[in-house]
């Protein structure tokens, strides 16, 4: 959290009532493949006997007197991870939760049932963590160096330990508190403070120089399409702030909402057709519900139930059926999901130690960025009693 000049992480949701008068978080990479192996073998000889077996492991022994036998073994093994593709599940709502000391990055099903941990690291010292959609066990994650106040940006196991990890960029931020693989895990992008405010990057997966995509960024979501190449992200836009999409191979910008209002954490649907974002109808951003727009520019309409409780973080399931979202009101904060066009939601997790930000993986295990409780105060954000 950037304020005064000085980062601070904050890591509990007591403080989320804050984002929705005053701050933001971040947006959440991982994939599922398959491995099939298949094996035959023929063999021929002779004999005078004739017997014929067929067995459920497809093995067949043929013999007559014309000295013909033929074997024929058939193996197939598909598995739900392998070295070409992510191991997250499928159909899954991603979430962080933290008990003080330890950060948890989890796992579970729109109906509360296979809450599994994906990842743990201790609390303050990582700020992010994304999983890499093409390997399994492999994330980016920012780290705080006490030593020198400063953060950098990593890639290694699901430890995220800095000794065994790649370090991607020599650079010393003040902040790292967002970063997410690209679809084909080829560039890690991230949202990190030099000093003069958070600027969006991007930064080759095997590490490098880091090259500028735009300044001024809060929140942000890379479309899931391979080969689209474009970030989502939030941005002010002098009286408020507005959505924006940027080529990350190219930096081309363009603005995709006008609204006048404050707009929060903008986040694509599975097509990249559409993206979904907190909008605040006032001023003092009291009421957040969530919105979608059709890319690259069309009518802005609400998705969810009536409600007066603040909902920043959202993301679709897959077909666009189902919203994750986190909300903030009455007893506390929850995980909940709603059916597009329904009238109530459901609560998956209560907990006020939710982080501020959840996602839906899709049939290949993908995933975005999954940070923990930190949150950056920036002019878009001052609109406060």
């Amino acid at each position: 959290m950037k304020l005064g000049g000085k980062t601070v992480i904050a890591l509990a949701w007591v403080s989320f009532l804050a984002i929705v008068i005053g701050c933001g978080g971040g947006s959440t990479s991982g994939g599922t493949t398959s491995t099939t192996a298949t094996s035959a073998t023929t063999a021929t000889t002779s004999t005078t006997a004739t017997t014929s077996t067929t067995a459920t492991t497809s093995t067949t022994a043929t013999t007559s007197t014309t000295a013909t036998t033929s074997t024929t073994a058939t193996t197939s093994t598909t598995s739900t991870t392998s070295t070409t593709g992510g191991s997250l599940p499928h159909d899954a709502i991603l979430y962080t939760i933290s008990d003080g000391t330890v950060n948890f990055l989890k796992s579970i099903k729109s109906d509360g049932t296979n809450d599994t941990g994906l990842a743990s690291y201790i609390a303050g010292n990582v700020t992010s963590v994304a999983p890499n959609p093409t390997k399994p066990n492999q994330f980016a994650f920012a780290n705080f160096n006490t030593g020198t106040s400063k953060y950098k940006l990593y890639k290694g196991n699901v430890a995220l330990d800095i000794a065994t990890s790649t370090l991607l960029t020599t650079t010393s931020y003040d902040g790292i508190d967002a970063v997410q693989f690209t679809p084909d895990g080829l560039y890690v992008i991230f949202k990190a403070d030099t000093g003069a405010g958070f600027k969006l990057y991007r930064v080759a997966s095997g590490g490098g120089v880091p090259t500028v995509l735009d300044s001024g960024v809060f929140e942000f979501s890379v479309n899931p399409v391979v080969g689209t190449n474009l970030v989502a992200y939030s941005k002010d836009s002098g009286t408020s702030s507005d959505v924006f999409t940027v080529d990350y191979l190219t930096s081309a910008k363009l603005q995709v909402t006008s609204l006048g209002i404050e707009t929060f954490s903008p986040n694509w649907s599975r097509d990249g057709a559409n993206i979904v974002f907190g909008h605040s109808p006032d001023p003092f951003n009291e009421n957040v519900h969530l919105f979608n727009v059709t890319y690259p520019g069309g009518t802005v309409t609400e998705v969810t139930p009536a409600s007066s409780f603040n909902e920043t973080f959202g993301f679709y399931n897959e077909d666009m059926t189902k919203v994750a979202v986190l909300r903030v009101g009455g007893s506390g904060v929850t995980l909940d999901s709603f059916n597009i066009g329904g009238a109530s939601f459901t609560t998956v997790v209560n907990n006020t130690s939710l982080g501020p930000v959840c996602y839906w993986t899709d049939s290949n295990g993908r995933s975005a960025s999954a940070n923990i409780p930190s949150f950056q105060f920036g002019s878009h954000r001052r609109r406060s009693r």
